[in-house]
């Protein structure tokens, strides 16, 4: 009888092994035993008959496609994930009994260690036929010049990064990619932020595509991700728009994967596997023969600069802004001022919508001079510290850097500091104070918790039943709002004052994505609050101006330019958190190209009942960065971490 290495899956464990009956696949899926509970377990690698009594693998209850297994392979390697947890992502196949005959086993857990390797093993039965593929193309939106451009362009490269202002139609040009894939008898793959998959996504999609479609996020009920399943199974359903998620779904013999919004932070899991579904799609256009096509009016600055370096980026100027848009920049701190209060009263008599914008709430507070802006910045690290009420203190959450909490600006001179937040419930109270009469709404993720009432906010407001809509950076989330008339950024000093080396590029990138929803078909004003008005003034126009800025100004020893890693040490002691950390760097094996870029307790010391201690990690290749951990044995670790707080 054979013998097999099973990863189980949801218990933690390393590679166990069992016998079967007959022989079976590498990345059949299996039921087995593990102290006296039924688990599913992997199958990863056949091997010699131990010197112990083995227990039998109880059933085979489907198969992971050769490019699950690429992947889950890769997320362990690159990512110090173990392979159950990885394989744990993802779903499997159903049960076809031809397909869990035994083939070739790699035992090489380096998924890149062997160069390329054959994917496309899972053929579809579900062929689109002529008149099927002529129906499609009939209801494809036609393509300006530009937009044709771009998809010949992405139809050239395996990888593709769309740089399209807001407005300039990438969303078209998407689904002339998908079209071609489906033509080739490939399925696709069209990835988007959560917040993005509405039920107009959906009928949108359809509209073209048909019943081949489906979504898939958090929201979607278990019953329907069933018929979904189903679906896939039977390879009925060709097209996925899905979040992150989606990435791991038994979607058969993939031709093209979408990332829209691709600089969103939600592509990147925040608890281990610590993946980015970006990185992955791209992981596959390179490795696995699968078009990958990248897409966002504000892209994040280590993917502009990949692709420009590369020769895979192309820009599409124009959209929105070819609208009459009118900035009005004020350089005030007043969160409800005259001059806004007027601009709204104008757009309530014009009968048109506004949308304010209003930072999303953090945890920790940085400090600013309400007279001129200035933020306290670190002396080692050049981002903003945090304010330490407790304690009195500023604190860099980088190096550890600390002082007194100053009354004073050193700048100006000035004794007006501050570290208040402002909210999307007080706003909406002291509007609907001031316009009684005026319908006003709340968009954030307090108010929206469902799916439908989601769908159901947007349908009203895109009805008129709404005429104010205050929100969070929920609302830059690829949403047309067509008599948008005005649009107010309010409080957009505390994203670019933040205490990570990444705030000014959330900043801009949020204001550019919020202005993109004022004056879609006509006219419209956006109206931005900030003591940094002049600095902001050079960006407005074009977002690209501000990426070969920021490329100039970020450190080298950040993201584009190095990778990064955070180590975290949690624990409910406060003093075996620390010790851990200190331990943790004892051990690290730094140097020849890898640096401690600072350690210590995180901005937000205490989550859960736990105390949490990190250490930063800057390193020129990946490689490097593993090597520093080998010792480590099992910690929690975020490879190509995005947030540093």
């Amino acid at each position: 009888m054979p013998f097999y290495h099973i990863a189980p899956l949801g218990v933690r464990s390393p590679l166990l092994t069992y016998t079967a009956q007959t022989p079976l696949a590498v990345g059949t899926l299996v039921g087995i035993q593990v102290r006296k509970k039924i688990y599913d377990g992997v199958v990863i690698a056949q091997t010699q008959a131990p010197d112990f009594t083995c227990k039998n693998i109880i059933d085979v209850r489907g198969y992971f496609g050769s490019v699950q297994r690429f992947l889950a392979r890769f997320i362990a390697y690159y990512y110090r994930a173990n392979l159950p947890e990885s394989y744990k992502l993802f779903l499997a196949f159903a049960h076809t009994p031809t397909l869990a005959l035994a083939t070739p086993l790699r035992q090489n857990l380096n998924p890149l260690s062997s160069g390329a390797l054959r994917f496309y093993d899972i053929p579809l039965r579900s062929r689109l036929n002529r008149a099927q593929k002529q129906q499609i193309f009939s209801k494809l939106p036609a393509l300006s010049p530009t937009q044709a451009k771009a998809y010949a362009f992405i139809e050239s490269k395996p990888l593709s990064l769309l740089f399209g202002d807001t407005g300039s139609g990438k969303t078209e040009i998407y689904f002339h990619a998908i079209a071609c894939a489906l033509c080739e008898d490939k399925a696709a793959l069209f990835l988007m932020p959560e917040i993005a998959l509405t039920p107009q996504t959906l009928a949108r999609l359809q509209g073209v595509f048909g019943d081949c479609v489906a979504l898939w996020h958090s929201k979607v009920s278990p019953r329907k991700k069933k018929e979904i399943l189903q679906g896939l199974h039977n390879q009925q359903i060709k097209i996925i728009a899905g979040a992150r998620s989606a990435l791991f779904l038994p979607l058969a013999n993939i031709g093209v994967v979408i990332v829209d919004e691709e600089h969103d932070d939600a592509y990147k899991s925040m608890s281990s596997p610590r993946y980015n579904a970006r990185d992955l799609a791209v992981l596959l256009s390179r490795h696995a023969g699968i078009k990958a096509v990248l897409g966002s009016a504000t892209p994040s600055l280590t993917s502009y600069k990949r692709a420009k370096d590369g020769g895979y980026l192309f820009r599409i100027k124009g959209g929105f802004y070819q609208a009459q848009k009118e900035f009005i920049l004020e350089s005030t701190f007043t969160s409800l001022s005259d001059r806004l209060l007027l601009l709204l009263q104008e757009v309530l008599q014009q009968q048109k919508q506004a949308i304010v914008f209003v930072p999303t709430r953090a945890n920790f507070k940085s400090l600013l001079c309400l007279e001129c802006g200035y933020g306290f910045v670190c002396p080692f690290c050049s981002v903003n510290m945090s304010v330490h009420l407790s304690r009195d203190m500023l604190c860099c959450h980088y190096c550890d850097y600390r002082e007194v909490l100053p009354s004073l600006c050193p700048k100006c001179g000035g004794e007006n500091l501050s570290s208040k937040r402002i909210g999307t419930a007080q706003v909406a109270a002291d509007l609907q104070a001031i316009f009684p009469q005026a319908r006003i709404a709340i968009f954030d993720r307090d108010h929206i918790t469902t799916q439908n009432k989601l769908a159901a906010t947007l349908s009203a407001f895109k009805s008129g039943e709404i005429d104010i809509l205050v929100g969070t950076q929920m609302l830059s989330k690829g949403h047309d709002y067509h008599n948008v008339a005005l649009v107010c950024v309010l409080g957009i000093d505390y994203v670019l004052q933040g205490g990570d080396f990444r705030s000014l590029e959330r900043g801009v990138a949020l204001l550019h994505q919020i202005a993109g929803r004022a004056g879609r078909k006509e006219s419209g004003k956006v109206f931005i609050q900030s003591l940094q008005s002049e600095w902001l003034k050079g960006f407005l126009d074009d977002y690209e101006v501000f990426l070969q800025w920021e490329l100039a100004y970020r450190s080298s020893s950040y993201p584009p330019f190095r990778r990064l890693a955070m180590i975290h040490c949690d624990h409910r002691s406060k003093a075996k958190a620390q010790e851990s950390m200190l331990a943790i760097l004892q051990a690290l094996r730094a140097g020849d190209g890898v640096e401690v870029l600072g350690y210590g307790a995180n901005a937000i010391e205490r989550i859960a009942d736990k105390w949490r201690f990190h250490i930063l990690l800057s390193a020129q290749k990946h490689s490097d960065m593993l090597r520093a951990m080998e010792n480590l044995g099992e910690i929690e670790v975020d490879i190509d971490c995005i947030d540093t707080l």
